[in-house]
């Protein structure tokens, strides 16, 4: 009887690792030129996801979020099919916040932005790990119309855990 009952909670264990490896939901954290967020993915299936992020715009002058809907544009998981599955993903959406500046470009900026990444997923733990370039035209809306051209140089690097 405790062997039935040891491989069943074995089984069961084993099965619940799987599911997990399997489930639509990531969290993580972006480390970017402009933006320093934290994200949530929600993964429609293998090929396509919603990635929404807060944080820090331009270090310490302002808030983002961004919303942005993601394709796998093409995964390669045979170029080292033990450790981790490659792949390369874009997408577009948009994203608002608040601007504080000292030079008087102050309030509310919105616009499009964009992703364009390369990284891999492990194999044996659901951790993605990438490199992304996610430009932002924002547009602000405050003391005076203008542009803020921080969001183009938001290259960075990108750590998720799907669960």
């Amino acid at each position: 009887m405790k062997k039935i009952l040891l491989t069943l909670i074995i089984a069961f264990t084993s099965l619940a690792t799987i599911q997990a490896q399997r489930t639509p939901h990531a969290i993580g954290i972006h480390f970017g030129g402009s933006t320093i967020d934290l994200e949530y993915q929600y993964h429609y299936d293998t090929k396509n996801f919603l990635d929404i992020t807060a944080g820090i715009f331009d270090l310490d002058k302002g808030f983002c979020g961004q919303a942005i809907y993601n394709w796998n544009i093409r995964q390669w998981p045979d170029w080292t099919p033990r450790f981790a599955t490659w792949k390369f993903w874009g997408g577009f959406g948009g994203g608002l916040g608040f601007y504080d500046a000292k030079d008087g470009d102050d309030g509310f900026f919105f616009g499009p932005a964009a992703t364009l990444g390369f990284g891999f997923t492990l194999k044996d733990v659901p951790l993605t790990f990438g490199l992304d370039y996610r430009p932002m035209v924002a547009f602000n809306a405050g003391d005076d119309f203008s542009i803020i051209d921080r969001g183009f140089r938001n290259i960075g690097i990108t750590l998720t855990y799907r669960f």
